[in-house]
């Protein structure tokens, strides 16, 4: 596995994300101070990192160097 896809992946996925999320929060798509809408954010953070690392062990386990 090219680790330089995953990186690239991951990272422009992450750009993405990052300003998508920036603009919901200036345009008070979605306010902090909201209890929903703070659940909302962290739950879409914890997702985005917690698929990046569900992705790395996948392909960590998939790979004949093991």
């Amino acid at each position: 596995m090219n680790w330089l896809q995953v990186i690239y992946q991951y990272t422009m996925g992450g750009i993405f994300f990052v300003v998508t999320l920036s603009l919901c929060l200036y345009f008070r798509a979605a306010d902090l101070k909201n209890r929903s809408d703070k659940k909302a954010v962290i739950y879409l953070i914890l997702g985005f990192f917690g698929y990046l690392i569900f992705h790395v062990v996948w392909i960590v386990l998939a790979s004949p160097d093991r």
